[in-house]
């Protein structure tokens, strides 16, 4: 007999609504077009260009609020797990240190120890505890993002205090063409994309010349921003890697972990 996972599964049903009308919302205010671009060029027409205008401000505290929930769902739902599991290795009688259960996410093996002498995982079998310390985040290292579990852990967290800072992200997508005559060879460019968070009046995108070309223009200028949140942690591992990710990208991530985890320690239950 398997543990009933019927409340971990309604946790990630939940989130995944919170996801969706997050989705609506922010896809319906970027059909709006809620932002626009202005073309720049510098006296000496060796730097030209485009600078961002905000004509619709994004929803950020609501956004943060529906974001933090679809979080905090994903982060019941471990430790929905832990009960579930806990109440079935129990049966018929309740669950050891019943108030006290939880998933634990730590740094590190000497955290996780002292999460368990405080009574996380209970009564739990070693072979489901031995799954939920190999799905420790300093045992998840992942390629293109820090552990996973641990933003999910902060960001969770920080929300206990204060709403989660979403901010205007780089430049998702896009279609920048740059045409006219130039002189060469001093005449070659050089792009400089913006790799910060965006505000209103930033100059997103940039050509610089060695020398004055006065006949250069833009003749198209498609982009998308994104929704981004900071998380406060960096990849040591590229020097372009930032402390905010986009929230969808992100979400999906931690999303696909959680998922991942819920299976490989339940498939560890007797």
């Amino acid at each position: 007999m398997e543990p009933d996972l019927t409340s971990v599964r309604a946790k990630l049903t939940r989130s995944q609504e919170n996801t969706q009308a997050l989705k609506n919302e922010v896809r319906a205010w970027m059909d709006r077009r809620p932002y626009s671009v202005v073309q720049k060029a510098n006296a000496e027409r060796t730097r030209y260009s485009i600078v961002i205008r905000i004509n619709e401000p994004a929803q950020f505290q609501r956004w943060s609020l529906m974001f933090a929930d679809a979080l905090n769902n994903l982060r019941n739902a471990l430790d929905h797990l832990v009960y579930a599991i806990a109440c079935h290795e129990a049966a018929p009688n309740p669950p050891a240190k019943e108030g006290k259960l939880r998933f634990p996410i730590t740094n590190c093996t000497a955290n996780f120890d002292g999460e368990i002498a405080r009574g996380s995982l209970g009564n739990i079998s070693d072979p489901v505890r031995t799954a939920i310390k190999e799905a420790q985040p300093y045992n998840r290292p992942h390629e293109t993002v820090p552990p996973l579990l641990a933003i999910l852990r902060d960001l969770n967290n920080a929300d206990k205090h204060k709403l989660l800072q979403l901010v205007y992200g780089t430049i998702h997508t896009g279609d920048i063409g740059f045409v006219g005559q130039q002189p060469f060879p001093e005449g070659n460019w050089e792009p400089i994309p913006f790799m910060g968070e965006i505000k209103d009046g930033t100059e997103i995108f940039a050509m610089v010349s060695g020398c004055p070309s006065p006949d250069m223009k833009f003749d198209r200028t498609i982009f998308d921003i994104i929704l981004a949140v900071r998380h406060g942690k960096r990849d040591p591992s590229g020097p372009e890697w930032t402390d905010r990710s986009d929230i969808f990208a992100l979400y999906t991530e931690i999303a696909t972990e959680v998922r991942r985890i819920i299976y490989e320690v339940s498939a560890k239950v007797a």
